[in-house]
């Protein structure tokens, strides 16, 4: 099944690792990555629990939403899994792809099966 074959060639993603688009351009590094699970109906699990008061003000000064996009790409990623990609240069964009986008991992290369100029933004 699609799902299985992405499964396991996500669990393959490192930080660090160079991601090249369909067509072999560099879109940039891995900065983070997210295993999901493409067959859940929810994404309870998925998400940060915060209950006490530490655990609140951590969230204000340092919140950990990632992936950073509005709904329902936010969910859709968490469900399916992603990978964050940190662009070239200091002004660049980060982008954010779910695992169903990652088509080869190879030594140290991502590849995807989209072209760069498709890929979602960072908000």
């Amino acid at each position: 099944m699609h799902s299985n074959v992405n499964s396991a060639t996500i669990a393959r993603v490192q930080e660090g690792m160079r991601v090249v688009d369909a067509t072999g351009e560099d879109i940039g590094k891995v900065a983070y990555v997210k295993m999901g699970d493409p067959d859940a109906v929810t994404t309870q699990g998925n998400e940060r629990t915060t209950t006490g008061l530490t655990e609140r003000f951590a969230e204000v000064v340092a919140p950990d939403g990632e992936p950073d996009m509005p709904e329902p790409l936010r969910t859709n990623l968490l469900r399916t899994g992603f990978i964050k990609i940190k662009g070239h240069g200091l002004f660049s964009k980060d982008h954010y792809v779910s695992s169903e986008r990652v088509r080869d991992v190879s030594g140290d290369d991502v590849r995807l099966d989209v072209a760069k100029d498709s890929l979602e933004k960072d908000v």
